[in-house]
């Protein structure tokens, strides 16, 4: 049933044909390759109606892809399905097929060899850095017997290539370096103490020809608050000064590991017979095209800043191991199947400089980073601390107050949060960072009103103190926003029939409300919401062509800042028409916390 016949270009001529009767092609899937992969073919709602006298008519053919060499596409009343065309490097197929499998994480010491190609590739890249021994990080484990690891002490005049480990904690480690033990484990850590996943990572650094290795658990004291807070503001420098990272992209806890197989991405490839054009039957190997699996490791807040400072990344994934470097992120043997070619990373300054890119390069980081887990909420800002420091580089006349640049007022403050609510203190409330979950930055604004953008406020104040000087891109303890702008009072309005509740002008006590008197739309910051209609303070800071856009206050009781009234945020809104905006407002001096 299966014969591709060639032309001198390597193109399959289209194969059409009509099926068997459904029931007789379920029973040859059992043995015929071809029959299984049409069978997967139709969705399974489709399965449920059809009768076992039912065919089907097929063409299959195969196409050349830019970027996945040679793939099969199926066409068939239930739509088109390619698939990508691999070959083993052991079969005959191999001269014609130049695509490969991906390399799995239990193949280390191939990992390993590729590895190896992959940094001297790097090497010839224009965007990458050049590697070069960096001075050890405070402390690193000497993996150079991975059955005997211990904790060596460095000093500044210690300069070596090392690796560093990204992983997920996803549990308590009992184990963990603290004032007590410290002594012992330069001498010598017993492997049972030692999690699979910082196992596996000694394993790595150790085939790689390293010696060190920097995992956060081992390598800062854990019961020692100001030794963490001495290292947790160093770990920027520690990964973008790594000779490559380590990432354990697919393990779920530290127990867990990432150099074995993962069976839920165990894909078994459909095998088809494949006549090459010079004659001999060799044997292809099919695989859907569908999307990577999501890795544990996405979802950690602290793990984004760890790759992207990185210079270079290996990254054992659930499905392939991958080499990730300023200039690209492929698997490491070139394979280009279930491949996430858009990854979040930082502007490369020499090739991205101009302002536009650089600004949607920090609003995307925030966007990947805001909806990303943390185990301390309190984290917040100093997860994201090493990304802004990169970001100061590139801005060194802005300031950076509480997760904010001074340069992006005020459009920067027109942030949208997607629903989470305040659990403890993190940052003043016009930060993103004052919420514990995602938000959309304001760039929506400019995509969408660029050309008619106004500005209605001028910013006189902003300031945070900082909870330890020595950390300026970290947690914060207080804050203060000033703005001159136009003012108004509005009725916050619950309505069920509204994904966002209204806003109203002020009436009399006892007034009615109509369509009339509605102004625009709240965007909550929290989840928390009145059952009934609330007063609140609206101020302005920009106009579009047809909208006003600005912040939802309401005032904070019992305080008050140079004899005014104190503001909180509490969500943003927008007015359209921005007419809307012209009467029963003043311009004033407002104090925001």
């Amino acid at each position: 049933m299966w014969a591709v016949v060639w032309d001198e270009d390597l193109r399959g001529k289209d194969i059409e044909f009509r099926t068997r009767r459904w029931a007789e092609l379920l029973e040859s899937a059992n043995s015929c390759q071809l029959c299984r992969l049409l069978c997967m073919d139709i969705p399974e709602e489709w399965k449920e109606t059809l009768s076992t006298d039912d065919t089907f008519f097929v063409k299959l053919g195969f196409r050349r892809h830019t970027l996945h060499g040679l793939v099969l596409q199926i066409e068939a009343h239930m739509g088109s399905r390619t698939y990508f065309v691999c070959a083993t490097e052991d079969n005959v197929s191999a001269r014609h097929i130049a695509t490969r499998e991906v390399v799995t994480p239990t193949d280390i010491d191939t990992c390993i060899s590729y590895a190896f190609k992959c940094v001297e590739g790097c090497s010839n890249h224009d965007k990458c850095p050049r590697s070069a021994p960096a001075t050890l990080p405070t402390r690193v484990l000497d993996c150079s017997d991975p059955s005997q690891p211990r904790l060596i002490i460095s000093d500044s005049s210690m300069r070596e290539y090392y690796v560093a480990l990204s992983y997920v904690w996803g549990e308590d480690q009992p184990y963990r370096t603290t004032v007590e033990n410290i002594d012992s484990y330069t001498i010598l850590i017993d492997q049972s103490f030692i999690p699979k996943t910082i196992r596996d990572g000694i394993m790595v650094t150790h085939k790689l020809g390293l010696r060190y290795l920097w995992v956060d658990s081992f390598c800062i004291m854990q019961d020692s608050d100001d030794d963490k807070a001495q290292e947790i503001a160093k770990i920027r420098t520690y990964f973008s000064h790594a000779f490559i990272t380590i990432i354990a992209a697919s393990a779920e806890r530290v127990s867990e590991g990432f150099l074995h197989e993962r069976p839920k991405w165990n894909r078994a490839p459909i095998l088809l017979p494949f006549r090459c054009p010079d004659g001999p039957i060799g044997t292809v190997r099919l695989y859907k095209d569908e999307v990577p699996p999501y890795e544990a490791i996405e979802e950690r807040a602290w793990c984004l800043e760890e790759r992207v400072l990185s210079p270079r990344c290996l990254l054992f994934c659930s499905h392939a191991v991958q080499y990730e470097c300023p200039t690209e992120r492929k698997n490491i043997n070139g394979s280009p199947l279930l491949l996430e070619i858009l990854s979040t990373q930082l502007p490369v300054t020499t090739f991205d400089s101009d302002p536009e890119t650089l600004d949607r390069s920090w609003h995307g980081l925030l966007l990947d980073y805001t909806g990303r887990k943390l185990t301390k909420p309190k984290d917040k800002l100093d997860a994201f601390g090493g990304i802004a420091e990169f970001f100061h580089g590139l801005w060194p006349d802005s300031r950076y107050v509480a997760g904010m640049w001074t340069h992006q007022f005020p459009e920067a403050l027109l942030w949208i949060s997607k629903g989470e609510t305040r659990t403890v203190y993190l940052a003043p409330s016009w930060s993103w960072a004052a919420v514990d979950g995602a938000i959309y930055s304001s760039t929506f604004i400019k995509d969408f009103d660029a050309p008619a953008i106004t500005v209605l406020c001028s910013v006189k104040r902003c300031e945070a103190t900082l909870k330890r000087k020595s950390n300026p891109y970290g947690e914060v303890t207080s804050g203060l926003l000033v703005l001159e702008a136009c003012f108004m009072q509005a009725i916050w309005e619950p309505d069920p029939r509204n994904l966002w509740p209204l806003l109203y002008r002020v009436k009399e006590d006892g007034e009615s409300y109509s369509v009339q008197d509605h102004l625009g739309y709240y965007f909550a910051d929290t989840t928390e919401f009145w059952e009934t209609r609330h007063e609140v303070s609206l101020v302005a800071l920009l106009e579009s062509n047809n909208s006003v856009y600005g912040l939802v206050l309401i005032p904070v009781q019992d305080q008050e800042v140079d004899g005014e009234k104190v503001y909180r945020r509490i969500g943003m809104f927008t007015l359209t028409p921005a007419l809307k905006w012209s009467s029963n407002t003043s311009n004033r001096t407002i104090h925001i916390v």
